[in-house]
């Protein structure tokens, strides 16, 4: 996760964990898929906030990842290496 930078926090609803996870597929890393198989949780909330603007932003930000392999993102985690943690 440190080495992908995490999370492009550029996008908006829908899309994050996929984007992140064509990430680690283009550094080797092999998928699997475990659905109905591995237990998870979910915050249930509405979704309000998913636009068709935020959601073309986000299928060109995955595209782009795509489209030139990326295995990093200028967006994620270092962007808050300057912040100062919280009280």
């Amino acid at each position: 996760m440190i080495e992908t930078n995490g999370f492009d926090e550029r996008m908006q609803y829908g899309g994050q964990d996929r984007e992140f996870g064509e990430r680690l597929m283009n550094m080797g890393i092999k998928t699997r898929q475990v659905r109905y198989r591995c237990s998870c949780a979910h915050l249930d909330h509405g979704r309000g906030y998913a636009r068709p603007e935020s959601i073309a932003k986000n299928r060109e930000i995955r595209r782009n990842t795509r489209r030139n392999r990326l295995t990093r993102t200028d967006y994620g985690i270092d962007s808050h290496a300057a912040e100062p943690a919280p009280l």
